[in-house]
């Protein structure tokens, strides 16, 4: 167990320090000063200059079950004994972008608001910023668990991956050959994941939602109980293989009632969802999705989504070379997962996910830098308006804040 800053081998879970070491800033610098210091943020303008952020020394997890494989949580251990929020110099960066992240937030009217960047192997920047229940004025945090809604895609895509440097399937294998009733039987897993079916790009999720039995197919365990094993190897506490698991009668699908209880626990956590109107005034309203798919259903924060992107950022959630191919645009907009652009000269990797009212997330990751920008929130304000099915992450004035800061 992490106990402060030292590991105690006597203990088989994670856990937090017994303190933690907390540092407040204030700063009053305007648009021009931090163009002195070579940072070109697009919403600057918008904001307001002053703004206090505090910042939170922790570790990547408060507690965490058995996994399931021993020599993966090995490896995994070691790499976060030494995963922290650093205070240091960057800071002045990552505080600039919570001030604008925060303004962005009331000005799109979402209520609660979860923002996480990570470096390669550490949380750099981590906080909460509004409500998760406005009625009885509860704060969002870091660990605070929300629908991620079309990030499960990115997970799906892992384990589809997997099986590839395995050579248990090829992305040319067609669908039909894994589920013969689908209405396009001839589409290759590729062309699915990369949504480019119709002969060029077209983003159509309905299509990725049949892979769950190609991932069956190839694990001999269910989709919803492979996708459990991977939270499980990454750590990740305090997410959920979807919202319905704790309903399940065993043995179906394979979960661990065992789990139950920790799943209960967190569900029991997630945030009042909102519906926001064109005035900003938010009601409440439900989550959308009731079920795990491919595309949606995952429950997690930003915290547990940090370490499974420290997990492909160092190779243990897939081989490198397989994360470089997954990562690179095919026909379209789109790679394997997620989508691929480039901005200032470098490729930006993204996705993004939204509930018809109550959630949307975002994952924005620039490869060449090691830094990834991780967002989830309780309204789709995230999303709605921005058109990013279309493929074009800059239409997000929440990224372009990002980008702005970090890829320059």
């Amino acid at each position: 167990m992490l106990v402060g800053n030292k590991w105690d081998e006597s203990r088989s879970k994670w856990g937090e320090p017994k303190k933690s070491v907390a540092m407040r800033l204030s700063h009053g610098f305007d648009c021009a000063n931090l163009m002195r210091y070579g940072r070109r943020p697009s919403p600057c303008g918008n904001l307001e200059a002053g703004l206090d952020i505090r910042y939170h020394r922790k570790t990547l997890s408060r507690q965490a079950r058995p996994v399931r494989r021993l020599g993966l949580s090995l490896a995994l251990g070691v790499l976060f004994l030494g995963i922290r929020v650093p205070l240091h110099a960057d800071d002045f960066v990552n505080g600039r972008l919570g001030e604008y992240l925060e303004s962005l937030r009331v000005q799109t009217g979402i209520p609660g608001l979860a923002v996480t960047v990570v470096g390669r192997s550490e949380v750099l920047y981590e906080r909460g910023f509004g409500y998760d229940d406005l009625e009885r004025n509860i704060l969002i945090r870091g660990d605070t668990p929300m629908h991620v809604d079309g990030l499960t895609e990115m997970l799906a895509a892992s384990l589809v991956m997997r099986c590839v440097e395995q050579g248990r399937l090829s992305l040319d294998n067609t669908i039909g050959q894994f589920k013969p009733s689908v209405s396009e039987p001839n589409l290759t897993l590729r062309q699915i994941l990369t949504h480019t079916g119709d002969g060029s790009y077209s983003y159509r999720p309905d299509r990725v939602n049949n892979l769950g039995t190609v991932i069956r197919t190839c694990t001999d365990d269910s989709y919803r109980e492979t996708l459990a094993n991977l939270l499980d190897q990454n750590g990740m506490a305090d997410s959920v293989p979807g919202p319905d698991v704790i309903y399940l009668v065993p043995p179906a699908e394979g979960v661990l009632t065992s789990e139950f209880e920790r799943y209960s626990r967190t569900l029991g956590r997630l945030p009042i969802p909102y519906a926001v109107d064109a005035q900003k005034k938010a009601s409440r309203t439900s989550y959308s999705a009731t079920t795990l798919s491919p595309t949606s259903g995952l429950i997690a924060t930003v915290h547990d989504l940090a370490k499974f992107d420290i997990g492909l950022k160092n190779g243990f959630v897939m081989q490198k070379e397989t994360l470089a191919a997954a990562w690179r645009a095919s026909g379209g907009p789109h790679g394997i997962g997620w989508f691929v652009q480039s901005y200032n000269g470098e490729n930006v990797v993204w996705q993004f996910g939204s509930g018809e009212n109550g959630s949307s997330a975002m994952f924005i990751t620039l490869p060449s830098r090691s830094v990834t920008l991780i967002l989830t929130a309780n309204s789709n304000g995230l999303v709605k308006g921005f058109g990013l099915s279309a493929g074009d992450i800059l239409a997000s004035p929440f990224a372009r804040a990002f980008l702005g800061l970090f890829a320059v």
